[in-house]
């Protein structure tokens, strides 16, 4: 899996545009490292490795060898490039090897920024929450109070952007009073995130949660969670 994994970051190397990439690095922040690539490009790369070496035909572990690979990378396009792997080709794999796996990167700390953090949650995990498995939702349970900060970010950011966003208004009240109460900035502005797209639902409940939890909030999260209230 090694040679596959360094075929797949060479390729993304070979169209990195320096320019792109310090911007991206001074943009996103976090010390993490960039190749100056776009999405569509490394998802190009991807579609064409998992052809060439019939990736798909491997087992199960073989795959997650490979992915792991990709994400020991210090550059944030690598990491990407197992995410888009398996956004693309593990719509039949059980969701329970999946999050077993997500978990396993963050255990590790493999997963260090927001950028990388939060299109993981959007592109993964959204889909998961929306499927209601019961076995996701226990997992993120878990998230919502783990130390690592970026565990925790995403154990509320997939709601921001799924479809069943009202009915999840539970999880995210009692998953946004513990966040909310932390003092790293990105567990805070994860609540922001979420609070503002529920505002188009139930503007009133965003309302009372900033009310409540006022000693906790900052101005960045007041700002994010009333962006619809206020237009």
């Amino acid at each position: 899996m090694k040679e596959i994994s360094k075929n797949i970051q060479s390729k993304i190397t070979l169209i990195g545009q320096p320019d792109k990439a310090k911007w991206l690095e001074n943009y996103i922040k976090h010390d993490i490292k960039s190749k100056g690539v776009g999405i569509p490009e490394i998802r190009d790369i991807v579609k064409k490795a998992t052809k060439d070496y019939k990736l798909l035909e491997l087992n199960i572990s073989e795959q997650i060898e490979l992915l792991n690979d990709l994400m020991t990378s210090k550059y944030a396009e690598d990491k990407l490039s197992a995410i888009i792997y398996i956004q693309l080709n593990w719509n039949k794999i059980n969701e329970h090897e999946k999050i077993v796996l997500i978990s396993d990167w963050f255990d590790k700390e493999l997963i260090t920024d927001w950028n990388v953090c939060d299109w993981l949650c959007v592109r993964l995990l959204t889909p998961m929450v929306d499927n209601w498995t019961n076995d996701t939702l226990r997992e993120l349970q878990k998230w919502n109070k783990n130390q690592n900060q970026w565990k925790a970010r995403a154990s509320l950011v997939p709601f921001a952007q799924c479809k069943s966003l009202v009915k999840h208004k539970i999880l995210i009240e009692a998953f946004a009073i513990e966040l909310i109460k932390r003092k790293e900035r990105f567990c805070k502005t994860a609540v922001g995130w979420v609070l503002r797209e529920y505002s188009k639902i139930d503007p009133g409940f965003v309302t009372r949660f900033l009310h409540e939890y006022e000693k906790w909030t900052t101005k960045e999260v007041i700002k994010n969670a009333n962006k619809y209230i206020n237009e």
